[in-house]
């Protein structure tokens, strides 16, 4: 007892600015201060008797028994007081740290490029905390937006060597699966480690809603409903934000508490990948040497942005004007240099492509730019989506486009990039783009929007299963690669119990596989049965959903409504068999291609486009009906409807409505069953 008065009242010590308690899990381990922890001077231990080293620990006499705890009532109110004083928290050692404090404002340095990330919101609805358990104040989150919090007292805690759920990657499956972890397991210690400086955020956006944002410098934009939404799913204060400190590795990482809240919030290791993972003994290890002991573990790393060949010899001096385009800083980057450079080369006509391409066009007719204007280069001798939509309306889609105001070339392989004869450093044009035709196209910037590599490395190291066909690491229906080993998002090669083997790569199959992740190594076993959807929203014109399997190169059924507020020409009309009263049009590719070659220009305003295998409907898409892709899902996975169903199924769509109300919410019984 009396060892405990002298360590706590070393303890008290207004002197000590900065203090750090033992984060090892067991209570055999917090007896004994972390070897980590040798930098530090030792202070002082609530569990060891230092005062006493000439007897055997824990040997008292009876008066000094009665002294002791006498003094242990007369002082315990002050104790109570000097450790719960606003800005302390008690722990089980106290240490004094040595070196320059790494998060001090002074000392922190700040990119500038996201210094509004502290205005993120986030719904009450998805706390992870109780009002009472909230801080009083948010941590200020400025620089990189999560990496720097500051405090006049605070308590430290250096990372743990085992958790009991372990998370690989920082991005939308990682976060969900963390959202699930803490449903199912509130109490559970949970790591997350993301190689970016940031907490998790939603990356669809930014092709999307962030172009026509007031608020993109700010980093927050108008979702469906119209209401303000942060780019973050959660405030960096939702986080137990975990610090690197650039004088000692691995021994520098830390945790910084202001709160009994802090303790109970998840671990966020940010600027952190790891570099092996050695499944027999369930560890990883950092890039920075550290070996972290788990229970479960899941796999979201996410993909890497491919390259085009031409550029990896390319000059030093060219190589910020041809950049990939994926993270948040890839965003801010390009919206900050399209303010004065006038000509953008965008290769790649996929989705992430055309979304820029009509994104850029869009921000250069907004401020008035004399000269703007994007330039998409496709390799398909159709256009734009080539690899989602049947050819007739690639063909139809790249007309939009180019009315719109965007440029594009088709049949475009890029060989080579070089410096423009005109190059001068700030000036435009800065890059001649030559293609395999010998064609040569000078532009200011070159964003490469050509599809990225699953990141399956560090899977493949560990000995776990590549996909060689679709990419990824192969997953059962659970999701699970090995015993305790789980996958979630554009990583996971999973098998779909109704269209087979798949890889995807969009927001919702990242969403909806990390949750299930996330329940699965909680104990679930729920196999993963969802039909993900993705959306594009291509200028004024093109807005459509996608769910279940869209491949151009399976037979497709087209039902186009023919009452659009434009109204079909004449000729259309004539060859669709129709008169002025609504009706609708079912065909085939080929059908629907010949009757626009006969009849001139089809406006394919809105309608449906059914993907057929064997010919059982495998994939559809609402083409400017919003509203139905939850429909269109029940579709695919009821897993039975044929092309003799089409007509039956088109009516429950109400494909003649453009008002978000189909005609049913859920799939029944339709004609030919």
């Amino acid at each position: 007892m009396a060892s405990f008065l002298r360590a706590a009242t070393v303890r008290a010590q207004p002197s000590l600015a900065r203090v750090s308690r033992s984060s090892l899990l067991t209570q055999a381990h917090r007896h004994t201060p972390h070897p980590t922890l040798s930098r530090r001077k030792y202070a002082a231990s609530a569990h060891g008797d230092h005062g006493h080293a000439d007897r055997p620990q824990g040997t008292y006499d009876q008066g000094e028994q009665v002294a002791a705890f006498t003094s242990f009532l007369v002082f315990g109110g002050i104790m109570t007081y000097l450790l719960w004083k606003p800005g302390n928290l008690p722990g089980h050692s106290i240490y004094k740290l040595d070196a320059v404090n790494p998060l001090d404002k002074t000392n922190a340095t700040a990119s500038g490029s996201l210094d509004a990330a502290n205005e993120a919101t986030e719904s009450p609805a998805d706390q992870t905390t109780t009002p009472d358990e909230a801080p009083e104040a948010k941590p200020a989150v400025t620089g990189t937006g999560a990496d720097e919090v500051t405090n006049a007292v605070e308590i430290v805690r250096p990372l743990g060597t085992f958790y009991k759920y372990v998370i690989i990657g920082g991005g939308t499956a990682a976060f969900h699966a963390l959202k699930a972890i803490k449903q199912t397991d509130p109490q559970a210690d949970v790591l997350v480690i993301g190689a970016e400086p940031l907490p998790p955020y939603s990356r669809p956006q930014l092709s999307k809603e962030m172009w026509g944002s007031k608020q993109r410098k700010a980093l927050k934009f108008d979702n469906w409903a119209g209401d303000e939404t942060s780019v973050f799913y959660k405030d960096a204060s939702a986080y137990a934000v975990v610090h690197a400190d650039p004088t000692a590795a691995p021994e520098g990482d830390h945790l910084v508490f202001k709160t009994p809240a802090d303790r109970r919030k998840p671990l966020l290791l940010l600027k952190h990948r790891a570099t092996a993972l050695d499944v027999d003994k369930a560890q990883v290890t950092l890039d920075s040497g550290r070996v972290i002991q788990y229970g479960k573990v899941l796999l979201a790393t996410g993909g890497t942005p491919r390259r085009l060949a031409a550029t990896i010899d390319l000059p030093d001096h060219l190589r910020p004007h041809v950049t990939t385009f994926r993270t948040l800083e890839d965003f801010q980057r390009l919206d900050a240099l399209t303010d004065t450079r006038k000509h953008v080369v965008i290769v790649g006509g996929g989705l992430l492509g055309s979304e820029l391409a009509c994104a850029l066009t869009a921000k250069f007719k907004a401020v008035g730019r004399d000269g703007g204007h994007v330039t998409q280069v496709c390799r398909s001798e159709d256009g734009v989506l080539a690899d989602v939509l049947p050819t007739y309306l690639v063909r139809w889609t790249t007309d939009q486009l180019r009315d719109y105001g965007v440029e594009v070339l088709k049949r475009k392989d890029v060989v080579s990039i070089t410096e423009a004869a005109t190059f001068k450093e700030g000036s435009a044009p800065q890059l001649a783009i030559e293609f395999k035709d010998g064609a040569v196209v000078e532009a200011d910037h070159l964003v490469q929007a050509v599809g990225i590599e699953p990141n399956v490395e560090l899977a493949r190291a560990a000995g776990l299963e590549i996909d060689p066909v679709h990419g990824g690491i192969v997953v059962n229906a659970e999701l699970e690669a090995r015993r305790n080993v789980f996958v979630a998002g554009d990583a996971a090669s999973y098998y779909d119990m109704l269209l087979g083997r798949r890889r995807e790569e969009h927001y919702d199959h990242a969403a909806q596989t990390g949750h299930l992740a996330g329940k699965n190594m909680c104990g679930e076993t729920s196999p993963y049965v969802y039909q993900p959807a993705f959306w594009s929203d291509l200028g004024p014109k093109i807005s459509f959903d996608s769910v279940g399997k869209v491949d151009p190169k399976l037979p497709t059924a087209s039902v186009w409504a023919q009452d659009s507020p434009i109204g079909p020409t004449e000729g259309e009309a004539v060859a669709a068999g129709t008169a002025s009263a609504p009706t609708t049009t079912t065909t085939t590719m080929a059908q629907t291609t010949a009757a626009a070659t006969q009849s001139g220009p089809t406006r394919y305003e809105h309608g449906l486009v059914y993907y057929l295998d064997n010919n059982k409907i495998v994939g559809m898409v609402t083409w400017n009906l919003p509203g139905r892709v939850e429909l269109a899902r029940q579709v695919v996975l009821r897993g039975e409807f044929q092309y003799k169903h089409i007509q039956g199924l088109t009516r429950m769509f109400n494909i003649h409505r453009l008002d978000m109300k189909p005609e049913a919410k859920e799939v029944k019984e339709v004609e030919g069953q």
